[in-house]
């Protein structure tokens, strides 16, 4: 039965719900049910052009998980969410709304049948959870990821994934690998999903830097119901990008907590009108953050 560790689905691994999927932990097989929770609060970041103010940006999930086991190597996860952003920019010149609320939904298949290789295919949509407009706010998401085990301590990754909605669209590839190269060393460089270095104290206690993803994946779309200006049901993008270093508690598969903090590089949010048009960038500059999450699974 443990040769199947199964996926439950969530926000985005946290960087893989960083891009619009709910992510994977991987649970215990006898006990199906996963919760996940995560908050993240930036700093003021001031805006390039300084007469545009400055932003305070914040983001959060909470999720619940549920795996069914087909056989040894084969199994569906089911999942529901909600994801939570905020933007909080006073001199906003194209929409008013700040706080933004989605429904979350997915199915997966994850299959272990081919010997070394770990196959995940996942879809599912975001949507606007105040008005479940699906035609106008609805992205629909996709992932197909294969883990290659090249050897105990090495693993390849490749694969794709994308999403459609609010009027656009993009496709990005999964390469990458993840190597315990010392010990009890760690590192996943995982495009786009995972960049990070862990280091385990012990079976209970790790501590893992990482870099992370503000906002969504790149041109991942949003709709703003609460246009100004001439703008009525803005389209808009958030990308932003940053380093952390986080201390993680696990309790064997029933438990997880991590605390961290780090340092946002700065970034742009890009609005454009109901139909694509008049697109202008707005940068920010560089803030501190901090983060927690939580998971349990029984």
């Amino acid at each position: 039965m443990n040769k199947i560790l199964t996926l439950c689905l969530a926000s985005s691994a946290l960087l893989a719900h960083e891009y619009g999927f709910l992510g994977y932990p991987f649970v215990d097989p006898d006990r199906p049910i996963h919760l996940a929770g995560r908050y993240r609060q930036i700093g003021r970041a001031d805006f390039r052009t300084h007469h545009r103010g400055h932003l305070n940006y914040a983001d959060a999930y909470g999720a619940l998980f549920y795996t069914h086991f087909l056989n040894e190597d084969n199994s569906l996860s089911w999942g529901v969410g909600y994801d939570y952003l905020k933007l909080g920019w006073e001199r906003n010149p194209r929409f008013r709304e700040k706080n933004f609320n989605y429904a979350v939904a997915s199915l997966g298949y994850v299959s272990t049948a081919v010997e070394k290789w770990r196959w995940i295919v996942n879809g599912g949509f975001s949507v606007d959870a105040n008005n479940f407009d699906f035609g106008p706010s609805a992205v629909y998401h996709g992932m197909l990821w294969g883990r290659y085990n090249i050897a105990e301590c090495c693993r390849v990754h490749v694969g794709v994934l994308g999403w459609y909605g609010v009027k656009n669209g993009y496709a990005l590839p999964i390469i990458g690998f993840d190597w315990k190269f010392w010990h009890d060393w760690t590192l996943a460089a995982i495009f786009p999903l995972d960049f990070s270095l862990n280091y385990a104290f012990n079976d209970h206690w790790s501590l893992e830097a990482a870099y992370s993803g503000f906002g969504g994946p790149y041109k991942y779309p949003r709709r703003a119901h609460e246009g100004i200006n001439g703008f009525h049901d803005p389209i808009f993008m958030t990308y932003s990008r940053g380093a952390d270093l986080n201390l993680r508690y696990k309790f064997d598969h029933l438990f997880q907590i991590n605390l961290g903090a780090g340092w946002n590089w700065g970034g742009w949010i890009f609005v454009e009108d109901e139909n694509k048009n008049h697109g202008k960038y707005y940068h920010f500059e560089s803030a501190p953050y901090a983060q927690g999450t939580v998971a349990f699974t029984f």
